[in-house]
């Protein structure tokens, strides 16, 4: 594959993950007008309607992705996804809204009635995106994702200066209707795209056993990789409260940029290892996974040091209002992820072996160490802790992607540092 041929479209690729950059930015202006508690408030609120949306597209809408190369079946899995999609989707919402009162009281926290009332609305207008940006996917439209989270963030971030220019963004409420109102305008914008993909058979000939039985697998890992990443701030809220759940995801929404990064390099790596797998290429999987591992090890290893030795400090102070001024050691403990999230990424190893059974096994035990690693968190009362829950995650599922991937490749362990020596001979080279 020549990068010159799919140019335009990994230009549009780059330019979408740009949009999510610029929103978070966006986000941090949005910290200033709000006090930790009416930010934590939304964090539960997005926690939940994410979660809820991740568990659908892993376990449902990746059916889209996985028949998409037989053109005769897009309608009938179209309508399959779809029936199931709301299904689950709405169905989430509404438990989730059912159980209102009784989460309140057991968070210690009125207002979470509030914040499940809103699920169901934020699923909702959120369904109609989710699917068609499935449709746009299987048919690797890059421009035409781009154009409807454009719609999707373009319209939050005009939203949000309005109200911030007239004063009116104070309360998680305000949140709600910034992101409600963005989430809509790209589900219209999604549907007007995609008119023409709309199709909705039925086909007898679709094995859909196979779509549903990967289904099981994707989405079962999807609710314990997803929950530790996301449902987290609902156990740092039953311990310690809103404003403490507020201030951790202020530091969350900075480290997201790590998490931009990483997705960048995933997106490059994943079909490079499914090809020289399927085609049996070992040798050049090695130098491959090598060459990606160790540069983006050196490289985040190389952040965590800079932001451990006064750079947290300082971003948490030109990002962040005085009175999220705490969030610096929140920050501090989740820059211990950075080095981690290389070995995150050899999941693509496992996935591109087959081994899809061993891949959940990892998943849960990551799950595990990072619930019972927050839990006894809680349990301690040691509230400038709570992220050690995700390190957990990431160090355990990490680390058993990193086994797998070297007892599969005899991967010899001096490689991890493989970045230095190259770079040292690229730039001899060159000078």
């Amino acid at each position: 594959m020549r990068i010159q041929d799919h140019l335009a479209k990994l230009s549009w690729t780059a330019a979408d993950k740009l949009l999510f950059v610029v929103y978070g930015f966006v986000q941090l202006v949005q910290i200033r007008s709000l006090t930790p508690v009416e930010f934590g408030l939304f964090a539960l609120l997005n926690a939940l309607q994410t979660f809820i949306s991740t568990i659908s597209d892993s376990a449902i809408l990746q059916a889209i992705i996985m028949r998409g190369s037989v053109r005769e079946e897009h309608g009938a899995v179209n309508r399959f996804a779809l029936i199931w999609h709301l299904a689950l989707t709405l169905g989430g919402s509404l438990l989730v809204w059912l159980a209102s009162v009784p989460l309140a009281h057991l968070l210690g926290e009125p207002r979470v009635a509030n914040v499940a009332g809103y699920v169901p609305l934020m699923c909702l207008v959120a369904i109609p995106r989710t699917f068609c940006i499935k449709l746009l996917s299987r048919d690797v439209q890059a421009k035409a994702i781009f154009t409807v989270n454009a719609a999707w963030i373009g319209s939050m971030v005009a939203l949000t200066a309005w109200m911030i220019a007239t004063k009116r963004l104070q309360r998680m409420d305000d949140m709600v209707a910034i992101a409600a109102s963005g989430m809509a305008c790209a589900s219209c914008v999604a549907l007007w795209i995609t008119r023409k993909l709309l199709v909705f058979t039925v086909e007898k000939q679709v094995r859909y056993h196979e779509v549903i039985y990967v289904g099981l697998y994707q989405g079962l890992a999807g609710i314990i990789g997803n929950g530790v990443r996301q449902l987290d701030i609902y156990i740092v809220q039953y311990f310690f409260g809103t404003a403490t759940v507020g201030m951790y995801q202020s530091a969350k929404s900075l480290f997201r940029f790590f998490d931009e990064a990483f997705s960048g390099v995933m997106n490059l790596l994943y079909p490079g290892t499914i090809r020289l797998v399927a085609e049996r290429r070992e040798a050049e999987l090695l130098a491959f996974i090598s060459k990606t591992l160790s540069f983006t090890l050196v490289t985040m290893i190389g952040a965590a040091l800079f932001f451990w030795i006064g750079g947290a400090e300082l971003l948490v102070r030109i990002a962040l209002p005085a009175k999220f001024s705490s969030a610096v050691g929140y920050f501090l403990l989740l820059v211990l992820v950075a080095p981690l999230l290389p070995f995150e990424m050899l999941k693509t190893v496992v996935i591109a072996y087959g081994a899809m059974r061993q891949l959940l096994l990892y998943i849960v035990l990551g799950g595990l160490a990072g619930i019972c690693t927050t839990a006894l968190v809680g349990l301690l009362g040691a509230e400038h802790l709570v992220p050690l829950g995700v390190v957990a995650y990431n160090a355990v599922f990490g680390g058993l992607c990193f086994f797998f991937m070297r007892s599969r490749l005899h991967f010899p362990l001096h490689l991890l540092w493989r970045a230095i020596p190259d770079t040292r001979n690229f730039l001899q080279a060159r000078l």
